[in-house]
C-alpha cells in the first residue's frame, strides 16, 4: 500500500470518528461539516476531497454496512428448506448478521438511537423483511395465511430490530450466538413459549 492510500486511510478515519463522537452528542441535523472538521483537525477542502457533504459522509458508512448484511443473504437466498430446516440454516445466517452488529456496535447503536439517522431504521427494517423472504420465497400460498403476510412481516421484522436495539444500546453483553438463538426460537414457537412463559399462562388458567 503506498503512502497515499495510507494518508486516506488515516484521514477517512480521522474524520469517521470525528463524526461518531458528534454524534453522541447532538442529533446528526444539528451537526455540520465545520464541526466535524475541527474535531478531526484537518481542513474542508480536505473534508470535501473525499464527501459531497455530510450527507454523502452519512450515505457512505450505511452503505459500508449494508453491503455486509446484504452479502450474507446473497449467498443464503437460494436455499431450499422447509420447516423443521429453518432452525438449523437460518440460525446460522442470523448469528452472522449479528456479528456484524457486533463488530460495528459503536457505529450502529448511534445510528439506531436517538440522535441517528430515522431513514437508516427503516431500511434496517426492510432488510430484516428480506431475511424472512429469503426462506418464503414462493413456496407459501398468502391466501392460506391467517392474518395478511405484510403484518406478520412487519411484526417480526420490527420485534427483532427493536431487540437488536436494545442489545446494542445496553453494551451488546449477550454474544451474537445467544441473541440469534433467542430471535430464531421466538420466531419459530412466539415470545410466550420460547421464553417459558406458557406453562405458567396454562396453570393461571386451570
Amino acid at each position: 500500500m503506498s503512502k497515499t492510500d495510507r494518508r486516506i486511510i488515516r484521514t477517512k478515519n480521522e474524520i469517521k470518528q470525528a463524526f461518531f463522537s458528534l454524534l453522541s452528542e447532538k442529533n446528526f441535523e444539528a451537526i455540520t461539516v465545520r464541526d466535524i472538521t475541527e474535531l478531526a483537525n484537518i481542513n474542508r477542502g480536505t473534508f470535501y476531497l473525499h464527501y459531497v457533504d455530510k450527507y454523502n459522509l452519512l450515505e457512505q458508512y450505511e452503505n459500508e454496512i449494508f453491503e455486509k448484511f446484504n452479502a450474507i443473504l446473497d449467498a443464503t437466498t437460494n436455499l431450499d428448506l422447509d420447516i423443521n430446516q429453518f432452525k438449523q440454516e437460518r440460525l446460522p445466517v442470523m448469528i452472522q448478521i449479528l456479528q456484524v452488529f457486533y463488530e460495528e456496535a459503536d457505529f450502529l447503536k448511534l445510528l439506531l438511537g436517538p440522535n441517528g439517522d430515522p431513514y437508516f431504521h427503516e431500511k434496517m427494517r426492510q432488510f430484516f423483511v428480506r431475511y424472512f423472504n429469503a426462506y418464503l420465497g414462493n413456496r407459501t400460498d398468502k391466501s392460506k395465511w391467517r392474518f395478511p403476510i405484510e403484518l406478520t412481516l412487519a411484526y417480526n421484522s420490527n420485534a427483532i430490530l427493536g431487540v437488536i436495539t436494545y442489545w446494542l444500546q445496553h453494551d451488546t453483553q449477550q454474544s451474537p450466538e445467544e441473541i440469534a438463538t433467542m430471535l430464531i426460537e421466538t420466531i419459530l414457537k412466539g415470545p410466550f413459549e420460547a421464553s417459558g412463559l406458557r406453562s405458567i399462562f396454562e396453570k393461571d388458567s386451570e
